[in-house]
């Protein structure tokens, strides 16, 4: 019991830095997105390249990518800004998907309702269009934050003394890896019920800010 709070100390570090990639990533993934929906010239397929080629990477090495390989170019991140950056580009990738996808599926009717009416295409996406995919995938936003929650344990690669590294650590010291071990997980369970809490909780409120409306 007297490592709990070594042990709370970690998970923080997990949530944080999970959280910053995905504050960070969620208008990067929104702008990519609206950029291949509309099927922009030259930026589209050069997104649509960059999108593949990211979530095809593990997300260990686009970690040392940012903390070893920038040095190279004369760019140095320190582990923080390096991990965050990093996990914000791979969450933004499995997220602009998840945008494009309920870009697609939304009901061109309103649309044409809404250019009928003299709203221009801009008006139309941030008054009808974005409320509503923003309602309609938070279910898979949500599903994707944990999943980053669960692979945020590459950033200890690079030193970061995360919820797992500190697990393995400990440990390693004092050679009780399963009580160890089983403890890190349960702070893991812990994160991830937060976050989804919190899901519940935001689609509850827009749920009721909608029907005011």
């Amino acid at each position: 019991m007297e490592n709990i709070p070594y042990f709370l100390g970690g998970a923080l570090i997990t949530f944080s830095f999970s959280c910053f990639a995905w504050v960070l990533g969620m208008p990067l993934s929104l702008s990519i997105a609206i950029v291949r929906v509309n099927r922009i010239p030259v930026l589209a397929p050069i997104l649509a390249v960059y999108v593949s080629f990211l979530r095809s990477l593990p997300l260990p090495l686009l970690v040392m990518l940012f903390y070893f390989g920038l040095p190279v170019t004369g760019i140095n991140l320190d582990p923080p800004v390096a991990g965050v950056i990093a996990l914000a580009l791979n969450t933004s990738t499995f997220n602009s998907e998840i945008w494009r996808s309920a870009m697609l599926n939304f009901p061109i009717e309103q649309l044409d309702a809404a250019k009928a009416v003299g709203m221009t295409s801009m008006q139309a996406f941030w008054r009808i269009t974005l409320p509503q995919i923003w309602r309609a995938s938070i279910p898979d936003l949500t599903n994707e934050a944990t999943l980053l929650i669960k692979a945020s344990p590459a950033i200890g690669i690079i030193g970061i003394d995360d919820l797992t590294r500190r697990a393995s650590k400990l440990a390693a010291s004092n050679y009780e890896p399963l009580s160890t071990i089983a403890i890190g997980m349960g702070m893991y369970i812990l994160v991830l019920v937060a976050v989804s809490l919190l899901s519940r909780l935001l689609t509850l409120r827009l749920h009721q800010s909608y029907e005011l409306v």
